[in-house]
């Protein structure tokens, strides 16, 4: 998901194809720096023409054609464009697989194709949220795959499409990548509604979020949304709100001695209502675990 600071540099064009799957390519037509994007799931990029630096908190990657690119999800990241122009855009495909698809295929290559994942290395975990990978072939199909969408002449090219993209995820789940999309639909919820609900609490962590406002995303009445959410997750959608607000002060805590700062940037109305919420759920005050965490 593009923030709205790049509409006026960047122009998107968005191709949804078999079963929930969407190909975007991105043209940005001039330079921009500091331009801020985000994903709630792993999405699968590739840099057609032109370069950007990606950067977030935690990496910085110089993104060039020729490469794919799975960034972080969960984070703010920014883009530096510095040589793109009217008669020289850059170009990047953005590939966001539906985890329900994601999910349906994982499975046929582990039941139905032994010894396809015989070498588990690609699903171990990794320390890192996010990825590269240069390989060849993977390249080449991801960009067949691009052309056959963008020249969709009928619904019967939706077996042609499954066919290309299956060959990609083949491809990169025998690359680090593997994990990453296993993420995708192993932490999936699969209530919709209530998947619905939970992006929009993570998009709007910062902000005041109501229940009228998740009922009004969910379109499910407040007594349903709170039965199906404490189904979905285990706790209340103002539990999820709570918990996802201390886990986000947790992280900037240990960057900054300004915990009045941490709190508003939690999305908490109060100093006072952050430092109470935070001990209740932590079982330590703000300062406490700051103590306990400097990075020296």
């Amino acid at each position: 998901m593009i923030n709205s600071k790049a509409r006026f540099v960047e122009r998107g064009t968005h191709y949804e194809f078999v079963l929930g799957n969407k190909l975007s390519v991105y043209e940005t037509n001039m330079p921009c720096k500091d331009v801020e994007f985000y994903f709630n799931r792993y999405v699968i990029t590739l840099m057609m023409v032109g370069h950007k630096t990606v950067k977030s908190e935690n990496v910085q990657i110089e993104f060039y054609p020729g490469m794919i690119f799975i960034p972080e999800k969960g984070v703010v990241q920014k883009i530096d464009i510095t040589n793109a122009s009217l008669s020289n855009p850059t170009k990047c495909l953005v590939l966001d697989v539906a985890p329900e698809f994601l999910e349906t295929f994982y499975e046929e290559l582990l039941h139905g194709h032994y010894g396809f994942f015989l070498n588990q290395d690609a699903l171990m975990p990794k320390s890192a949220n996010y990825s590269c990978v240069n390989d060849e072939a993977s390249i080449e199909s991801f960009q067949r795959l691009y052309k056959s969408v963008k020249e969709t002449t009928s619904e019967r090219d939706d077996i042609i499409h499954a066919i290309m993209l299956k060959e990609l995820l083949s491809r990169l789940f025998l690359t680090e990548v593997g994990f990453l999309l296993k993420d995708n639909f192993q932490n999936r919820i699969k209530d919709k509604e209530v998947a619905a609900a939970v992006d929009y609490i993570k998009t709007n962590l910062t902000n005041k979020i109501t229940i009228d406002d998740l009922v009004d995303i969910s379109c499910i009445g407040k007594t349903n949304l709170f039965a199906r959410f404490k189904n979905s997750i285990g706790i209340t959608p103002v539990s999820y709100i709570m918990k996802e607000r201390i886990d986000l002060a947790k992280k900037l805590i240990k960057k900054t001695d300004d915990l009045q700062s941490v709190a508003f940037q939690s999305g908490f109305n109060s100093y006072e209502h952050f430092c109470n919420s935070f001990k209740t759920i932590e079982g330590i005050s703000p300062s406490g675990f700051r103590k306990n965490n400097i990075i020296s």
